[in-house]
């Protein structure tokens, strides 16, 4: 796992977050423990290196170039665990429930504290050259626009801004992403941001040393429901998940349609004439005769709490 690879999955789990912010089962309590166990894991394999070198002045056994790769896979590895935090917050959000946002975030503000430890040895400038700290600075701030970008969905659609950096900016990508799937012909807006992470994050080295971080990451994708993938192990798009999930729903009875859809639509009038005419004589007397105001559902069912349901 590198730096590219991290930031490809964030785009993935960021692409595909509706697919599991929609459904309906709940999330497997062992899948998010397995997601927080594994997450904290790594982060005690990160401290283990960088708390040394915030504590002392000492050269490090680290050559630079090993350090500044430690630092851009770190900046990248936060990437993800704000996109991961920030689906899981909009799937309980959606769901109206409290079960996953609280570990994601707990790992979150792990990641945060770290960072702290992180951007300290940037500031000391004690085990960096000042060329490999301009290295690493332009690919933090990099990072950091490539997180709002992939966070102005949930910003514009659930306003869970405060895990984004910039909110505003998140807001203007989320804005541009919600024009542009409205528009008459769509870009496929996820395949070039792939394509722009691929360009920002060449393949190359990797500064992990345990299997942590990627069964985090198992964790986190094994929280999406099975009717994601193809066999192919490929997800489906959010149309045919949708579509699919549509057949499960079960019927609602009349008592419980919403008010909103008894009234009349902004462009419809009631002055509007039925598109058929009726064919008994006796049907169109009495639709000649004045009309009296119609009740809804809700009302009828009141009145007349001992007849038959609808």
């Amino acid at each position: 796992m590198n730096s590219q690879i991290t930031a490809e999955i964030a785009a993935v789990i960021a692409s595909q977050s509706l697919s599991l912010i929609e459904g309906t089962a709940p999330l497997s309590s062992d899948v998010l423990c397995d997601f927080w166990y594994y997450g904290q894991e790594h982060l005690k394999q990160r401290r283990r290196v960088l708390e040394p070198l915030a504590k002392s002045d000492t050269p490090s056994d680290l050559s630079e170039s090993e350090l500044e790769v430690i630092f851009k896979d770190f900046f990248a590895e936060e990437m993800l665990i704000r996109v991961v935090t920030t689906v899981l917050a909009a799937t309980d959000q959606k769901r109206k429930q409290c079960q996953s946002e609280p570990i994601a975030r707990s790992l979150y503000l792990a990641f945060l504290d770290l960072k702290r430890v992180v951007l300290g040895v940037m500031v000391a400038e004690n085990h960096l050259s000042l060329d490999a700290l301009k290295r690493i600075n332009g690919t933090r701030r990099s990072i950091e626009r490539w997180t709002d970008l992939m966070l102005g969905q949930f910003v514009l659609r659930y306003d869970l801004q405060e895990f984004a950096h910039d909110p505003e900016r998140a807001r203007d990508f989320g804005e541009d992403q919600s024009t542009n799937l409205n528009a008459p012909s769509p870009v496929q807006t996820w395949d070039l941001i792939t394509a722009g992470l691929r360009i920002s994050f060449p393949a190359g080295l990797t500064s992990q040393s345990s299997d942590h971080w990627e069964k985090m990451l198992a964790a986190v994708m094994a929280c999406y429901p099975e009717d994601c993938f193809h066999q192919s192990a490929m997800m489906k798009s959010i149309q045919q998940i949708r579509i699919a999930r549509s057949g499960l729903a079960a019927e609602t009875h009349p008592d419980q349609i919403p008010e909103q859809f008894r009234t009349l639509l902004p462009h419809t009038s009631s002055n509007n004439q039925p598109h058929f005419k009726p064919t008994d004589p006796k049907q169109q007397e009495l639709d000649s005769a004045p009309k009296k105001q119609g009740i809804s559902f809700t009302h009828l069912h009141k009145r007349n709490t001992k007849g038959p349901h609808f």
